[in-house]
């Protein structure tokens, strides 16, 4: 197994026991960095990691942004990480995003905070299992091409 393999192993395995373990936002944490590291393979399979400037694409948000301007050149693209799931995905940034200021700023409660991040933690983990699927079906079926 390569070593790229078993850090994204990893990874998954430490959301999962995060979670188990009621570190919810540890497993969010995790979440956000596997959703990354999708993202970035699918941009792999599209096209590259970079920009046109050679610059590489950092940021979940502007990964997202990258595959939705691929998408109209790329069906297989298109196909896995459709418009529904992208929206999923910025969705789920967006939450995270909003319960980390809602902690900085104390407008939620710390009762609040621990619903959110249970909540938050647990829409993640499905959300990565689909984003995994998704990067998955796309380089396989790339490789048919």
């Amino acid at each position: 197994m390569s070593e790229k393999n078993n850090h994204y192993k990893e990874l998954m395995s430490r959301m999962k026991s995060a979670h188990e373990k009621g570190f919810y936002l540890e497993a969010c944490w995790f979440a956000y960095t596997v959703l990354e590291d999708r993202l970035l393979s699918a941009l792999k399979q599209s096209g590259g990691t970079t920009y046109a400037n050679h610059r590489p694409i950092r940021m979940l948000g502007k990964k997202m942004q990258e595959i939705r301007q691929r998408k109209p050149n790329d069906p297989l693209l298109a196909a896995y990480f459709n418009d529904p799931l992208m929206d999923r995905i910025h969705q789920w940034k967006e939450d995270r995003n909003d319960l980390t200021h809602a902690m900085a700023d104390g407008t939620k409660s710390i009762a609040e905070i621990d619903k959110s991040a249970y909540l938050l933690s647990t829409s993640g983990a499905k959300l990565v299992n689909e984003v995994c699927s998704a990067a998955r079906r796309l380089k396989k079926n790339r490789e048919k091409v």
